[in-house]
């Protein structure tokens, strides 16, 4: 599984201001020497002098009593009890209208939510469309992806909208409801039952190229996954995946109004023979 680039990261710390985002946890900030500020730690029970030190100009926080210490991402990781990966989507998405310009600072328990792309009542056929429409949108954002297709000769803006191909980074529970919640607990299910969770609570196409295959009715009938890199991957695990259960559907049935089509075995085969003009082109699921 592919971890977030050094680049993006280094990208939100220089975009954010961290004086706003610390005093949007309600944490009040006084000048402290030359560039710095200083305010009471909520990582330890700060009630003497202030500790928490603010370096907005290097984008960095550390405490002189209980020694948390390191950047925005860090600061909210820490204040949110929330995993890295979701404090820099947070971040990420939320920008820096989500942490500054409010006259009441946020309240420590309020916790900024990452808008959900799946509704809860959906049946098979819409939470389909909503996952896949969810992982086209995070592989537009996800530059190790991108350039795999890139190696591949595949970064065909045309084919990846008329395909519908997306990428699975980890991201999507981060953005539905906590799992010990009635709705959450629900839709984790659903997703279970359709084949893109497991039921070790993981995404079954995690760090992989998503390709969805639909019936005559538009509905999916297949997903393909390849994952993009071996690293972080179990030994035997596979690079292809499929929903479990027979494979169902054809992709690009207009292959089929050709008198001559090239059937390939892999998916993304198919796709290479299409992105380079030849169009009476399909594949039989390896």
């Amino acid at each position: 599984m592919p971890r977030i680039a050094d680049d993006a990261i280094d990208r939100l710390k220089q975009s954010l201001d961290l004086a706003a985002l610390v005093r949007s946890r309600g944490i009040d900030l006084k000048p402290h020497g030359n560039g710095h500020l200083i305010g009471l730690c909520p990582f330890h029970d700060d009630k003497g002098n202030p500790n928490l030190v603010v370096t907005p100009g290097k984008g960095l926080f550390h405490c002189l009593a209980c020694g948390a210490a390191g950047n925005p991402i860090q600061f909210v990781q820490k204040f949110d009890g929330i995993s890295f990966r979701h404090a820099f989507e947070l971040l990420d998405e939320g920008g820096q209208a989500a942490f500054s310009g409010s006259a009441e600072p946020l309240k420590r328990t309020t916790v900024p939510k990452l808008e959900n792309p799946l509704t809860p009542e959906a049946d098979d056929f819409e939470l389909f469309e909503q996952v896949i429409s969810y992982y086209q949108e995070r592989l537009q954002k996800n530059p190790a992806a991108l350039d795999y297709l890139e190696s591949r000769g595949l970064n065909h803006p045309e084919a990846l909208a008329r395909f519908r191909i997306g990428f699975a980074d980890r991201s999507l529970g981060l953005r539905m409801p906590d799992k010990a919640r009635k709705d959450g607990k629900e839709i984790r299910e659903h997703l279970q039952r359709l084949g893109i969770y497991r039921k070790s609570g993981h995404e079954h196409f995690n760090g992989s190229i998503v390709l969805p295959v639909f019936d005559n009715d538009g509905h999916v009938s297949e997903m393909y996954g390849r994952r993009i890199s071996d690293k972080n991957r179990n030994k035997g695990a596979p690079s292809h995946l499929y929903l479990p259960g027979p494979h169902a559907g054809i992709w690009n049935p207009e292959a089929l109004e050709s008198p001559d089509i090239i059937l390939c075995e892999a998916p993304l085969d198919a796709l290479t023979f299409w992105v380079n003009g030849i169009r009476n082109v399909t594949f039989i699921y390896g």
